[in-house]
């Protein structure tokens, strides 16, 4: 499993362990009838989501835990607005990826949120109704807000009275030294060298709590402000750790770069 960990995301420690355990039994998902649990993970939209369900998508495609010979589409990504229409039209897309099979036996990511406000609506009852069947297939992960209100523990009661084995994870906020590893790493990611990256390292951990960074919107935003002081004069483009001070100057006086929580 060593190789596991050189693409595991950076943070989200709980739930990739999860992931890992599952890929330990691979072989017992090839051999039976059984399939992993389906997950409900409290974790924020811009904190993570998407990069999760890749890696669980890569993994268990690697391990052969699910075999994903259904569709084209690895993993389907789904937000519900909380509207019957939009819920009918996330349903009918589910069902029309199943090019190869009679229905979608891959990885679907759910953010059920809004949907956990319209108790007693039809959405809500057709919502329920249409996830044991979608769950007898394909293998659903569940997104709701890091600190689920009243309503949303109340949906996640009545799912997992709803669909067979379901198992709620808890999830870490990000660190701040994880924050400033991944700013790294997506700067890594375009393509530009980091000079001296351990000072580099020291002197953006210690602006990490001053930017107020905190989800991957943030990261993203803040990456793609650091890339403008990188220096492209040369074949490889550099960034060097005295460009920091000026991030931090650009960043208090245009708030306008910081995404929306």
């Amino acid at each position: 499993m060593n190789d596991l960990n050189s693409k595991r995301p950076i943070g989200l420690s709980a739930p990739c362990a999860e992931i890992e355990e599952t890929c330990c039994h691979a072989k017992t998902y090839q051999w039976s009838d059984l399939r992993p649990c389906h997950l409900i993970i409290p974790l924020d939209s811009g904190y993570g989501r998407t990069t999760l369900v890749e890696y669980m998508a890569t993994v268990y495609k690697e391990y052969g835990v699910l075999d994903f010979t259904s569709s084209l589409d690895d993993y389907i990504e789904i937000t519900f607005d909380g509207t019957l229409p939009q819920l009918r039209a996330a349903f009918g897309l589910i069902c029309s990826a199943a090019e190869y099979a009679n229905a979608y036996e891959n990885i679907i990511s759910m953010d059920i949120s809004a949907l956990a406000t319209h108790a007693g609506e039809t959405q809500y009852t057709e919502f329920l109704n249409g996830c044991r069947q979608i769950c007898k297939h394909a293998l659903v992960v569940f997104f709701v807000h890091s600190f689920p209100s009243r309503q949303e523990e109340q949906l996640l009661d009545k799912l997992s009275q709803t669909i067979d084995s379901v198992k709620r994870l808890t999830v870490a906020p990000y660190t701040n030294e994880e924050l400033c590893a991944l700013t790294m790493k997506r700067l890594t990611d375009y393509g530009i060298v980091i000079d001296n990256a351990s000072t580099f390292y020291h002197a953006l951990l210690d602006l990490i709590p001053t930017l107020g960074i905190a989800t991957m919107k943030e990261v993203s935003a803040v990456s793609s402000a650091l890339a403008s002081f990188a220096d492209f004069s040369k074949q490889i483009p550099v960034i060097s750790p005295s460009c920091l001070p000026s991030l931090h100057a650009q960043w208090q006086k245009e708030p306008e770069r910081r995404p929306h929580r």
